[in-house]
């Protein structure tokens, strides 16, 4: 309990991928993707509950040896073309009312970012409750900056994305830029439905280095992973 609020985590893992078919289940260091997420969440004692969304009866098994609530998603809501909206839609569909009415905060954890910690986590809860807010992005800093970008026209001219003046300006004298690094967002139930989604501008943000934002697509993404766990574990 935060705030005098329930929290809930939800941990979507769906069984398909395009960059890596099985990704959510395949192993790093011999252990499932998912279940590094699972072990922040159910480690991060803010957390009052776990739940796990999934089409993956493998996926699902785990979460039932893990002790986290499980919630089998209809292949509407788990294919390539659903969106994170989707499964949270699907997931307060299922939601008792009775939890729904106390307005919990949603901490929404994607298995592709395996470096996120419960010390992350709890660090992201701490700042909202200081802040009195309740929506919050995990971020990293954008390493070209957007400052510096252009657009071409219909006739293949350049023209600057923003004033023409930044674009010649230093790096290091243009404002810091974040991108969302989809390791950690938490939002309250009721920002939710008021934003129709995902609760961004206005949010707190917390940044995290460019390796623990590592986020999982494809096999070279696991092998980088790989080594960063295998240096810190020695």
């Amino acid at each position: 309990m935060l705030m005098n609020r329930l929290v809930l985590a939800l941990i979507p893992a769906r069984k398909g991928s395009k960059g890596l078919p099985g990704k959510n289940r395949s192993l790093l260091l011999g252990r499932p993707l998912v279940d590094y997420t699972l072990d922040a969440a159910i480690s991060a004692p803010s957390i009052d509950e776990t739940w796990l969304s999934s089409d993956d009866e493998e996926i699902l098994s785990l979460g039932v040896q893990r002790g986290v609530r499980i919630l089998r998603r209809p292949d509407a809501f788990a294919s390539d073309t659903a969106s994170a909206m989707d499964v949270v839609d699907h997931w307060l569909t299922e939601l008792p009312a009775e939890v729904k009415a106390q307005d919990p905060l949603i901490v929404y954890l994607q298995p592709t970012s395996p470096l996120r910690t419960a010390g992350h986590i709890e660090q992201c809860l701490a700042l909202l409750e200081s802040a009195k807010s309740s929506c919050l992005l995990s971020v990293v800093e954008m390493e070209k900056s957007p400052y510096k970008a252009f657009k071409i026209d219909a006739n293949g001219r350049l023209e600057s994305l923003f004033d023409e003046r930044l674009s010649n300006q230093r790096r290091q004298d243009l404002p810091k830029v974040f991108l969302p690094n989809g390791a950690i967002y938490i939002f309250g139930l009721s920002d939710y439905e008021r934003r129709g989604g995902f609760p961004s501008n206005g949010s707190l943000s917390f940044e995290m280095s460019r390796d623990d934002s590592t986020d999982i697509d494809d096999q070279s993404d696991m092998e980088k992973v790989q080594r960063i766990l295998e240096k810190r574990h020695g």
